[in-house]
């Protein structure tokens, strides 16, 4: 126990002696470094999208697939999907028809053919615009969306034909109003060969611009 103890005190001194070389061989206000590690995105599966393109834009091209287009008989060019759900969204319309040069304009809830691009309501052949409508068949209406946000606002204007509807609009009008199956109806349809919708959800004062021969925006 004694040269154990004897080894014991003789080692005190030699473990003091390596920690003051290690504190005389550190520089002063140096710091251990951790070794940085590097990390590696996975590879991307086939098919995915790289992240920098996630939340990039898509710009839509009138006319084109990526802007939403509805073919419809006999209507010339494609419809853009925004004049198709505009349309299909509202049912009031402003119907303008004019005789002898003078104007006269009337409202009438509408339906939207989509398949042939008509827009069909009733009116009495009584009434003053359905006179002109008999002799001027020539007429232009518009559609709006009542709002006092400047962001929201939303309006159609078209030209177009109007003439005595077919029993296929019909029932495309009594499916959207059926208690009209009630009255005596004299229904007429309005094939517009020109639309204008004004969509500021697309940007202030964004013009979407329709014909039977070209599509366009501005």
């Amino acid at each position: 126990m004694a040269a154990a103890e004897t080894d014991g005190k003789k080692m005190q001194p030699a473990v003091a002696t390596k920690a003051a070389e290690r504190r005389d061989t550190e520089k002063p206000g140096t710091e251990h470094k951790v070794p940085e590690t590097k990390t590696e995105e996975a590879p991307a599966e086939k098919g995915s999208v790289p992240a920098a393109e996630r939340n990039t834009p898509v710009a839509e091209t009138p006319g084109s697939a990526e802007s939403g287009t509805a073919k419809t008989s006999g209507c010339g060019e494609a419809i853009n999907e925004r004049f198709v759900r505009f349309l299909r969204r509202h049912h009031v319309l402003t119907l303008a028809t004019v005789a002898e040069g003078v104007p006269y304009c009337s409202n009438a809830f509408y339906c939207y053919d989509k398949e042939r691009n008509l827009l069909v309501f009733t009116s009495d052949p009584a009434t003053r615009h359905a006179q002109e409508m008999e002799r001027n068949p020539r007429i232009a209406a518009s559609v709006v969306l009542e709002t006092k946000i400047v962001g929201r606002v939303q309006g159609l204007q078209l030209c177009g034909t109007a003439a005595r509807a077919d029993e296929t609009a019909r029932r495309a009008y009594l499916k959207r109003f059926p208690y009209a199956a009630l009255a005596e109806l004299t229904l007429w349809a309005i094939r517009p060969d020109y639309m204008k919708l004004t969509d500021n959800t697309l940007g202030f004062g964004k013009k979407l611009i329709w014909n039977d021969k070209l599509e366009s925006s501005s």
